[in-house]
């Protein structure tokens, strides 16, 4: 998908400054917490549950039957942290116009 958007350009305006995101402690600590409480594995688990829930409101859902989402992509959460958060400089190339990588 990112792919044929890059392609159509629309991705070639992507200058939102980026804000570093917050680690995954996974457990609660004495003391003052410098990251989100939940362990990275039990995040995805949250998220794709949430993308698996039927409601009114939202356009749809993902298949009950469908594979976890990295499972579907083929990659692991650590090459999903990794894309992420780098994702303007991994994917800068195709931010040029089609003329400029062309040269």
């Amino acid at each position: 998908m990112v792919h044929s958007q890059t392609e159509q350009q629309w991705l070639n305006e992507f200058t939102v400054p980026l804000k570093s995101l917050l680690g995954f402690e996974g457990v609660i600590r004495k003391g003052f917490q410098r990251g989100i409480l939940f362990g990275f594995e039990d995040y995805l688990e949250l998220v794709d549950c949430t993308g698996r829930i039927s409601r009114d409101d939202k356009r749809g859902a993902i298949d009950e039957k469908a594979l976890p989402i990295l499972e579907r992509l083929n990659i692991g959460p650590g090459q999903w942290c990794e894309r992420a958060t780098r994702f303007e400089a991994t994917y800068q190339d195709y931010r040029q116009s089609p003329r400029r990588r062309a040269a």
